[in-house]
């Protein structure tokens, strides 16, 4: 049966060049440039492009959150299947085209306001938040629905269909180039994959031809009697998600993520057409861990998840990934300025004028980004750095205790800062709190005494609601599911010499402690072989076992020869003399 979403998706054709001077009609960017990052660029629903590079100029923009038709050229998509039919189409070529640009830095068309701080100012009283949250009413709330029913709404029979599609198509074209025969895979064959891949993770293996494996301990009787194992090593070197013959290379501004952008098109749909964020809302990282080699790779020494892909994060109270989007490294030798503020811009545009609650941390917070999302009905808050512009002096860190607190607020907007002292200074900037509502905390003293000290009520608010997208990853550990990885945890270098150095000091420990509880005590010189030798341990545990500076190097009180010592001077020598 097929769904019809709510909402439409439209593509705007637009014959003429992008401009990046940041000039053009406000809403002409709003309906243009949804992504200042990403514009993709299709050919025409109308006319085939025989030639790639006859529409590169054409730049369109998708949305998935627009009621209908904006101007004379756009177009109207029905339902995800279509965009993807036009993906795949061969006879169309219309692979996705990222185009990454460097925004100028007044594109939120900002003016540097005054700051001042009033004792007496009129704050806009905050608008209710009257929005539906939850689920959609696309999804039958009378019915019970189990856990499979709710993946099949997300990963959709779109997702699917493109799976088999671009897998039978990439067989097709290896079998041109090699001659390898193969058979067509189904719909139901990758369900049934999909579903081993899952069942995989949770009964893991060190490799996945154990569950096919002759030995009683290692098979697997349901796994193997649903696939054989050379189909499903098949489809593992097989599968794919777009086509390899249509993808750019070595241009200027290509997609590094052409391989999964349909996917990735298709699931960030179907996850906001399904769910209704809460309130409050969060933006922050999201990181995949991955070790391999990728030019999208990330290293980020201070997070949990030091290497992989960054993923920036829209998520809501409940945990909920409503919008995502995968960072794709910086484009040629340009870099991106104000990245925080395109991605906060990017991922809360379909949220615009509903009143949302939006935090974020210090790596996205600036002053022209809260004035830009006031204007467009999103209250924000986040910390923020005190050397970013178009800030106002506060009271110096030395002047300033435990529980004190400085703030100062634009005569514009009524855009506040506030710079507050705990063991150390925090500063965040909030377009929609008052900076003078306090709240009291608990500190401990250095006696251990418990104090009352005094704190703004936006740095309470921000520590209570800024934890959605961590939320997320926390659900999502639990829920983990990776077939390739193994049951023991990887260890550090330098833990694993500590360990080692550890189990040294503990065997030693142990040894000694037996000596001395035990009453009969071993003798130190154990004769093998006719040759006298003393144990290690019992010849470095005192002082009169070590060697006694001679011409041989011999335990004197060990030794079987008869020993005379003669003092020259400060040597001692030692004489023996065989019994």
């Amino acid at each position: 049966m097929t769904r019809t979403p709510q909402n439409n998706i439209v593509v705007v054709e637009d014959n003429e060049v992008s401009d990046d001077t940041g000039n053009a009609d406000e809403d002409l960017v709003d309906i243009l440039n949804l992504n200042d990052n990403e514009i993709l660029k299709l050919p025409s629903p109308y006319k085939v492009c025989k030639n790639l590079r006859s529409f590169k100029s054409k730049n369109v923009s998708r949305s998935l959150f627009s009621s209908g038709p904006t101007s004379s050229s756009t177009t109207t998509l029905s339902t995800p299947e279509v965009l993807l039919s036009n993906i795949s189409n061969k006879d169309n070529p219309s692979q996705i085209q990222v185009s990454n640009h460097t925004q100028n830095t007044d594109e939120f068309n900002f003016i540097p306001p005054t700051w001042s701080k009033k004792k007496e100012f009129l704050m806009e009283p905050i608008s209710d938040f009257i929005e539906t949250t939850g689920p959609s009413d696309l999804i039958d709330k009378e019915q019970d629905h189990t856990p499979f029913s709710v993946f099949k709404l997300l990963f959709s029979d779109e997702i699917i269909n493109l799976v088999v599609q671009q897998t039978n198509l990439y067989a097709q074209q290896r079998y041109m180039k090699t001659g390898k025969l193969y058979m067509k895979t189904t719909n139901q064959e990758i369900m049934t994959f999909l579903g081993i891949n899952i069942l995989m993770g949770i009964k893991r293996s060190p490799s996945y031809r154990d569950y096919w494996s002759s030995a009683p301990d290692l098979h697997d009787s349901y796994i193997s009697q649903l696939m054989t194992v050379n189909r499903f090593g098949w489809l593992l070197s097989t599968i794919h998600l777009n086509d390899n013959n249509m993808m750019p290379k070595n241009e200027i501004g290509y997609d590094k993520l052409y391989k999964v952008r349909p996917y990735l098109t298709v699931l960030k749909y179907n996850f906001q057409k399904y769910y209704n964020p809460n309130k409050i809302i969060a933006v922050d990282e999201s990181m995949i861990k991955f070790k391999g080699r990728s030019t999208l790779k990330q290293y980020m020494p201070k997070k949990p998840i030091k290497r992989g892909y960054k993923v920036w994060s829209l998520a809501d109270k409940k945990g909920y990934l409503w919008n995502f989007e995968i960072y794709s490294g910086k484009v040629g030798d340009n870099v991106e300025k104000n990245l925080g503020g395109r991605v906060v811009k990017d991922l809360s545009f379909p949220l615009q004028n509903k009143n949302h609650h939006l935090y974020i941390d210090n790596f996205f917070t600036s002053l022209p980004l809260l004035s830009y999302l006031k204007t467009k009905g999103i209250n924000a808050c986040g910390t923020i750095n005190l050397t970013r512009k178009y800030l106002p002096k506060l009271c110096p860190d030395k002047n300033m205790k435990l529980g004190d607190y400085d703030w100062q607020i634009t005569d514009q907007d009524n855009i506040s800062i506030v710079k507050w002292k705990d063991k150390r200074i925090v500063s965040l900037l909030s377009n929609f709190h008052d900076p003078q509502n306090v709240t009291q905390v608990q500190r401990k003293s250095k006696d251990g005494s418990a104090t009352m000290v005094k704190c703004p009520k936006v740095l309470q608010d921000y520590n209570n609601n800024m934890n959605c997208v961590d939320k997320f990853d926390q659900n999502k550990k639990s829920y983990q599911i990776d077939r390739k990885k193994l049951c023991t945890e990887k260890i550090s270098l330098k833990q694993f010499k500590r360990d080692i150095s550890r189990e040294f000091v503990s065997k030693t420990l142990v040894q000694k402690r037996r000596m001395t509880v035990e009453p009969s005590s071993p003798s130190p010189v154990s004769i093998k072989k006719g040759k006298p030798t003393v144990s290690p341990s019992i010849r470095m545990e005192q002082s009169a076992h070590q060697p006694t500076r001679s011409t041989r190097r011999r335990c004197t009180l060990c030794s079987t020869k008869d020993t005379k010592l003669e003092q020259i001077g400060n040597v001692q020598f030692v004489m023996f003399r065989y019994a």
